[in-house]
């Protein structure tokens, strides 16, 4: 061989080993939007599994998830052909249980196929704000025609636990579909803010700071409740009322009217009230007697 193309072979090996397509997935530092992401504490097999009656067996698909790396091979115990490809990040399998004897029928590669696949990262909605939402995709095996793949939403939410499973939404067609509401899903440098970038503090109730503005809510809501509750007595005064003099009094029509006297004479009553202030207020009233 050559010099020059024993060379020139050296240097493409190494620009193949060292590129940056074959460098290994970060999951502790996953960039989105921009962004970065620690995604480690994901970084375990998880296993869904849901059951359905299929009389006269029983069905049950099993999926083993892993965001951050290919999943742990099998045991040996386990036949080769009943194994998770190698390289699967996501495994579907289907088994049949007939009088509890176990039969697997399928298993396959929903996301993972060789060495050099990796998940692509892509957020839900572009923007310069982080983003609360993305998508973690990757695609698995051909079966019959069809390409198998994995879709994760990921949601953004810090009341929930790390070890909080997802949720399967969907599988068909080959397309396996999950959402995932955890905290690991929220940018780094994110402390609790919300879509508008505003910080939300303990006190504030998730606003942006603006005192003020909670006083006045908090007046505003202490009078609506005051007044909620007096014509909520009134109510409850008239129809009591009413349910008496029907029942017990035997009265009909007007005289339905608890008090009714008073309630003639309330406008009259008001109108005194309001000339006494006003003759008080405007130096009217003197003390002493008045001239007859």
């Amino acid at each position: 061989m050559r010099p020059s193309l024993a060379l020139a072979l050296l240097a493409t090996t190494f620009q193949t080993l060292t590129s940056p397509a074959s460098a290994a997935f970060d999951c502790k530092k996953a960039q989105i939007a921009g962004f970065e992401y620690d995604l480690s504490p994901l970084a375990h097999d998880i296993f869904l599994v849901t059951n359905t009656s299929t009389p006269p067996s029983t069905s049950s698909v099993k999926y083993a998830i892993n965001p951050c790396m290919p999943l742990q091979p099998m045991p040996d115990s386990v036949p080769k052909l009943d194994r998770c490809p190698e390289n699967s990040w996501v495994c579907r399998s289907v088994t049949y249980v007939k009088d509890s004897v176990p039969r697997l029928e399928e298993v396959g590669s929903v996301a993972g196929v060789s060495k050099s696949d990796q998940p692509t990262l892509q957020a839900t909605a572009e923007g310069s704000e982080k983003p609360r939402e993305f998508h973690w995709k990757m695609d698995g095996v051909q079966v019959d025609q069809a390409k198998w793949s994995t879709d994760i939403k990921f949601v953004c939410n810090r009341s929930a636990k790390n070890d909080d499973l997802p949720k399967l939404v969907a599988y068909k067609d080959g397309l396996l579909e999950l959402e995932w509401a955890v905290p690991a899903a929220c940018a780094l440098g994110d402390d609790g803010k919300d879509d508008g970038g505003k910080d939300k503090s303990p006190g504030d109730g998730g606003k942006d700071g603006n005192s003020d503005e909670g006083d006045d809510e908090g007046g505003s809501g202490f009078f609506a409740t005051v007044f909620t509750l007096l014509v909520s007595v009134f109510i409850l005064y008239l129809v009591l009322g009413v349910m008496y003099n029907y029942l017990v009094v035997r009265a009909h029509g007007l005289d339905l009217i608890p008090n009714r006297a008073f309630w003639r004479e309330f406008p009259y009553l008001c109108a005194d009230f309001a000339q006494h202030i006003w003759d008080t207020v405007s130096g009217r009233r003197r003390g002493g007697y008045s001239v007859v």
